[in-house]
């Protein structure tokens, strides 16, 4: 056979070898695709806040907001935002645009991976890698959430592709792909707090090389080679940091001109604060919790997994310890160097904070977590080829056991991430299910402008109903968290549909007073369940008519009140006022009831609004239970009045004669009760 045909033989084994390895990397690919999209919208049950919020600042940079790091929600680095925020022009403001930028993240994730891995470790460490992170628990899940920490892995493998760590020599090559890695290492800082970390890496690579050149001078005198590949590995990890340092530096000047923007970052800071003080039994405890993750401890919180899950099953964790042993084994390597370094660094975030181990601060050791089983696959099929008498019936069994491997954690993944997860209530209620329940509920409803009960709204419970809707209910929002109540009827509707999660219940009263319905005639089947009422055209309370315009320009205006009932001392007062929106309201407008002695001393007061101002509209009417705890004496003549005012500044808005207060009732108290009535009564 001539040697163009040997040649010929070799390029088309290549082929077909390169061929083979496509399909497998996209059937992983594709597996891991399912294991993400499936069932996006109910896994997990509903959007977190943390989901919601990241989702705002990417709408807030496509009107025009830019930062290098967001004081949104206790401080935020930027890029993944910067990534998501296209998302919601393309699939517009709801749960597909708020995940799928962290869908394709973690799909580029497993495809970096199983590239990079394949180079430096061959294709079978790849695929196990790729299988791993395709179809486990712990990258499925970041896989699927819409929040930053699935960026870090992603921008920490692309600095690994281009780590000269096969370079033996100093070369510009070698130098330009060392400044390429930092770039990604420095990049890394602005995906997620913990890749705070990541300086550590190169940090630890060059140490090891020299750890590695004292070794070989000790044991023997090192040759000229062994010298070149530590001066090469040193140089290329101080270079590999100079241009991290460099790239995070208009970060890290901004976070040092404003320290107060990383609220979240002394929040997580307890065990050092206790380190500082002398007392290391936090720092030890979270260490030794955080090493314990992978067999034998779990994430505390139901936020992200079940409870004390560890990540691997006891299979697959000897898979994991005999891939450490095996970097271990081969530390003098740069490319198991880098993998051992990069393991500890990243461990650091959650070992050095509360509540370890945490499962998203351990988010930067994803790849190579995963590709370490793959390291002991690859190894010990090695040993097999390189012992043909025990190969025969060696080999099927190894593929077994790699195929019961694949098996076992997708089982999990489904049995406890697609199963009992996203059903437990404490999962739903992090995820607040509750609203996406009503979401659903009304858009099969006349969608006209709900009413919605929350224990004390925020903007974000807005738009985490608009978002799950895909769409603007315009709902208005009541709390429940206070001592009165309110109820709302939208302007235009003729029978509102009102909402109230169990967790939020009306009081007793107020239902009465409002005539909301004994029974729903609707209740989600799974806790926490949502009652769904319909209100009444009025309130059939029985109302006093007080009529009073509240604001210049006029925002809103009393139209009766209910006489109080005679009170007994040191008990609690009750009426309720009827209200009618006239325009926008300041979205912190509250309303003030107190009860006045004659030198016009303040003895009793209730103030609030529990309706979220903010979300109603010119044309809503409002019915808001008062409730005053009166002193336990009482003698003489009271009068209580009322008024608006906003909470940011104590102004009070004018009424329509121009005082700050109007007077609704007249009081006589006896020292046993009070009884008050309308003043010309």
């Amino acid at each position: 056979m001539s040697p163009e045909s040997d040649l010929h033989g070799i390029a088309i084994h290549r082929r077909r070898k390169a061929g083979r390895w496509l399909l497998l990397a996209t059937a992983v690919l594709l597996l891991a695709a399912v294991f993400r999209l499936i069932a996006l919208d109910d896994v997990p049950p509903g959007l977190a806040q943390d989901e919601v919020l990241d989702a705002d600042i990417a709408q807030f940079i496509r009107g025009g907001e830019r930062a290098l790091f967001f004081r949104h929600g206790y401080g935020h680095e930027p890029l993944y935002h910067y990534v998501a925020a296209p998302f919601g022009a393309l699939y517009g403001d709801n749960v597909l645009a708020v995940r799928l930028p962290s869908v394709y993240l973690g799909l580029l994730l497993v495809a970096a991976t199983m590239r990079w891995a394949r180079r430096d470790h061959g294709s079978l460490a790849a695929l196990v890698a790729g299988l791993g992170l395709a179809v486990s628990w712990w990258p499925v899940i970041f896989s699927r959430i819409g929040i930053r920490p699935i960026l870090e892995p992603l921008l920490l493998v692309s600095a690994a592709w281009w780590w000269p760590l096969r370079l033996r020599r100093v070369s510009r090559h070698g130098l330009a792909s060392a400044a390429v890695a930092g770039v990604w290492l420095g990049l890394a800082m602005y995906s997620y707090t913990a890749a705070r970390a990541v300086p550590a890496i190169p940090v630890g690579v060059a140490l090891l090389a020299g750890l590695s050149y004292f070794v070989a001078r000790v044991g023997r005198r090192p040759g000229a080679t062994q010298a070149g590949d530590t001066r090469a590995q040193v140089t290329y990890a101080l270079i590999t940091l100079g241009v991290c340092l460099l790239v995070y530096l208009p970060l890290g000047l901004t976070l040092r001109a404003q320290p107060e923007l990383q609220q979240r970052l002394e929040q997580l800071e307890g065990p050092l604060v206790a380190l500082r003080a002398g007392d290391a039994g936090p720092v030890v405890r979270s260490t030794l919790a955080t090493l314990g993750v992978f067999s034998f401890t779990g994430d505390p919180r139901w936020t992200y997994s079940v409870p004390d899950r560890p990540l691997f099953d006891p299979l697959t964790a000897i898979l994991f310890y005999a891939g450490l042993l095996l970097a271990v084994w081969r530390w003098r390597r740069p490319i198991y160097a880098f993998l051992l370094v990069w393991l500890a660094v990243a461990l650091l975030p959650s070992a050095l904070s509360p509540d370890a181990p945490s499962t998203v601060r351990l988010i930067g050791a994803l790849s190579i977590v995963y590709l370490l089983p793959g390291i002991a696959v690859a190894g010990f099929m090695t040993w097999l080829a390189g012992h043909k008498a025990a190969n025969s019936g060696w080999i099927p069994v190894a593929g077994v056991l790699l195929l019961l491997v694949l098996v076992l954690n997708a089982f999990q993944t489904i049995r406890d991430g697609f199963g009992r997860w996203p059903a437990e209530l404490e999962t739903r209620l992090r995820y607040q299910t509750a609203v996406r329940d009503i979401g659903r509920h009304w858009l099969s409803s006349d969608r006209s402008a709900p009413v919605v009960a929350e224990v004390y709204f925020e903007p974000i419970d807005g738009a985490t109903l608009r978002r799950d809707t895909g769409r603007n209910p315009q709902a208005r929002w009541i709390q429940t968290a206070g001592v009165a109540g309110a109820l709302v009827w939208p302007a235009g509707v003729a029978a509102p549909l009102l909402y109230v999660p169990e967790y939020a219940p009306l009081d007793p009263a107020l239902v009465e007073a409002g005539g909301v319905p004994a029974k729903p005639f609707y209740r989600s089947p799974d806790a926490p369940s949502v009652a769904v009422y319909v209100l009444p055209e009025m309130p059939p309370v029985a109302l006093q008519p007080v009529v009073a315009d509240f604001g210049a320009p006029v925002v809103a205006a009393l139209h009766g009140i209910s006489e109080p009932l005679p009170t007994a001392a040191g008990e609690a007062l009750e009426f309720f006022s009827y209200w009618d929106v006239r325009d926008q309201l300041p979205g912190d407008l509250a309303i003030f009831v107190h009860l006045i002695d004659k030198t016009g001393a303040v003895v009793a007061q209730h103030d609030g609004l529990d309706a979220a101002a903010g979300t109603l509209l010119p044309g809503d009417r409002l019915l808001q239970r008062h409730v005053l705890k009166l002193p336990d004496e009482l003698t003489g003549d009271y009068r209580i009045q009322t008024g608006l005012y906003r909470r940011g500044d104590g102004q009070r808005l004018p009424t329509g004669n121009g005082a700050d207060a109007l007077v609704l009732l007249a009081c006589v108290a006896n020292g046993e009760r009070v009884v008050c009535n309308l003043p010309n009564t």
